[in-house]
């Protein structure tokens, strides 16, 4: 069985069907589950989560019920595990993720594996894993499950975890001198992330070397204007001495991690 988070909650059985509960309670205890894999979620943090500071005094039957209900999804129509997925143990539920597949597993492995390419030396493996890795991701994090604060906390997490894997792609392929091909992504994330500086300096690398200066600059002034608007300040040294080094024009191709 296939379970997911990066993106609206998925189970996936292993027939391919999807079992991913509908309503909106069952949601929160299995995300809550999920999020924490082989580790005790306790019971009175399910019942905050559903319930906030103030559950009804039917909190109690009702979790149990939600729980049995995904139990039953987890474990797969049609089969008598020895060992559930969703275990009882005090003082609360712990999922066990043995014999299943998560995709933030996935993610993390493959994560490591790019991390130890590029370590050795081969930058375009290292590349083509973390494309494989931002392939899993369907959207963002948890998306279509009510937000309590924990899980709230955790999307960002994630959404955090995505962000920064795609700059590290960004930032490997700009060594391999891919300016070209990474003009329009970068022009599209720096839409989504328009605080982001390191997208930005990525973006301002990329258009300079394929000489288009005033695109460049353009991209600076904008980062610029935002962060201006929303928080009083200016882009960091490091952006500022790469505009005066465009503005310079001192150098004919300016290299993606040294200027």
């Amino acid at each position: 069985m296939k379970f997911g988070i990066l993106g609206p909650l998925l189970v996936q059985g292993s027939g391919g069907d999807i079992l991913t509960p509908s309503a909106t309670k069952p949601k929160i205890v299995l995300a809550n589950l999920l999020v924490h894999p082989d580790r005790v979620v306790s019971s009175r943090q399910l019942t905050e989560e559903l319930w906030g500071e103030t559950p009804p005094r039917t909190a109690g039957g009702a979790l149990h019920v939600y729980v049995s209900k995904i139990r039953k999804l987890v474990d797969e129509r049609g089969t008598r595990p020895r060992y559930s997925t969703i275990a009882t143990r005090p003082p609360g539920y712990v999922f066990s993720m043995s014999g299943h597949d998560s995709d933030i597993d996935q993610f993390n492995r493959v994560q490591r594996q790019a991390t130890a390419l590029r370590k050795a030396g081969d930058s375009e493996g290292a590349v083509e894993l973390l494309e494989q890795g931002l392939a899993l991701w369907r959207g963002s994090a948890l998306a279509d499950v009510r937000f309590t604060p924990r899980l709230m906390r955790t999307a960002q997490y994630l959404d955090e975890l995505y962000a920064a894997s795609c700059e590290k792609k960004f930032e490997i392929s700009l060594a391999l001198g891919r300016y070209s091909e990474l003009v329009g992504e970068l022009y599209a994330f720096a839409d989504e992330h328009p605080t982001r500086e390191r997208v930005h300096e990525f973006l301002m690398l990329a258009l300079y070397n394929t000489e288009r200066t005033n695109d460049a600059l353009r991209v600076y002034t904008s980062l610029r204007n935002v962060l201006r608007d929303q928080s009083g300040l200016n882009p960091s040294p490091r952006l500022q001495r790469l505009q005066r080094i465009i503005l310079s024009q001192k150098l004919e191709r300016l290299p993606a991690l040294h200027y």
